[in-house]
C-alpha cells in the first residue's frame, strides 16, 4: 500500500495557548492576523503533544490507467498501532477488484505492510526521511519560522446550523515543492484546525497532479486527531513508472494513549 499519513510533527512549546486573548476575526490588520496565527500554532502544539495511539482502519485506494479510468480498487481494514511515533498496521482484510474479479490479497498485502513499515522504522533510526510521510509542520505552516515564506488571508463563513467558522487561506510567497498552499477550516472559539485542503505550490518533478486533505476532530477535550485522509497523485518518468491514484483512509475508535 501506498505509505500516505500525516505524523504529528509539532512538539510541546511555551504555554502561551490559553493566555492569548480573541482575535478580532474581520479584522485583517497585520497584528490581528498575526495573533490568530500563533493562537492556531499553540492549539495545535497542545493538541498532537501525543506519540502512543490506536485505532481502526479503513483504506481505500482507486488506481487509474493513463485514460483517467479506473483500473483497480483495493479497500483495507486494519488495526493501526502507533508507539513513540513508530506505526504498526495489522492487516485484517484486504480486498482487490479489477476487470469485474474480485481478489482476496490479505495474505499479500499484510507481507507488504509488514515490510514497508520495517523500512520506515529504519529509515527513522539512521535519520533519514522517511518515504511517503508529510509532516504536519510541511502542510500546516504556522510555526514561526514557516509564517514569514506565506501571504494569509483570513474570512469568516457560516457553516452547518450556522456556526460560524474561520477560513485561512495560505499561498507560498515563492513557488516551491515543499511549500504547500492550504486552505483551513478553523473554530474561531478554540482554534481547533477542523479541515485542511493543501497541495503543493508547485509540482515536485514529473508530478503532474497530487493535493490532500484532511479532517479532524477534538478527542477527550484536548488532543486533536485526524480522522480522515484523502490524496490524488498522478506522477511518473515517461512510461517508466506512473502512479496515477486516489487513496482515502478513514479511523474510528481511537485512543490516545499518550
Amino acid at each position: 500500500m501506498f505509505p500516505i499519513i500525516f505524523s504529528p510533527g509539532f512538539r510541546r512549546s511555551a504555554a502561551v495557548l490559553l493566555a492569548l486573548s480573541a482575535v478580532p476575526l474581520f479584522s485583517q490588520t497585520p497584528a490581528a492576523l498575526n495573533l490568530f496565527l500563533v493562537n492556531v500554532e499553540a492549539r495545535l502544539t497542545a493538541g498532537f503533544d501525543y506519540k502512543n495511539w490506536t485505532a481502526s482502519s479503513m483504506s481505500t485506494k482507486t488506481e487509474f490507467d493513463r485514460h483517467g479510468a479506473v483500473d483497480k480498487v483495493t479497500i483495507v481494514t486494519k488495526f493501526v498501532r502507533v508507539t513513540n511515533g513508530d506505526r504498526d498496521e495489522d492487516i485484517l482484510k484486504a480486498i482487490e477488484t479489477a476487470d469485474g474479479k474480485t481478489t482476496d490479497v490479505t495474505r499479500e498485502t499484510a507481507e507488504k505492510t509488514r515490510q514497508q513499515w520495517a523500512k520506515e522504522r529504519e529509515k527513522r533510526v539512521a535519520g533519514s526521511r522517511r518515504s511517503g510521510i508529510i509532516d504536519l509542520d510541511e502542510v500546516l505552516p504556522f510555526a514561526a519560522k514557516q509564517r514569514p515564506l506565506f501571504n494569509f488571508k483570513l474570512r469568516m463563513i457560516e457553516g452547518e446550523g450556522g456556526r460560524k467558522l474561520a477560513v485561512l487561506e495560505a499561498a507560498a510567497k515563492e513557488k516551491d515543492s515543499k511549500l504547500w498552499n492550504g486552505t483551513y477550516t478553523i473554530d474561531p472559539a478554540t482554534y481547533d484546525i477542523i479541515r485542511a485542503e493543501v497541495r503543493p505550490s508547485e509540482n515536485p518533478t514529473f508530478v503532474r497532479e497530487l493535493w490532500a486533505e484532511a479532517d479532524m476532530t477534538l478527542l477527550g477535550g484536548k488532543n486533536l486527531f485526524i480522522v480522515r485522509t484523502k490524496m490524488k497523485v498522478d506522477g511518473g518518468f515517461l512510461f517508466i513508472k506512473n502512479v496515477r491514484m486516489l487513496v482515502e483512509d478513514t479511523y474510528t475508535d481511537v485512543k490516545i494513549l499518550k
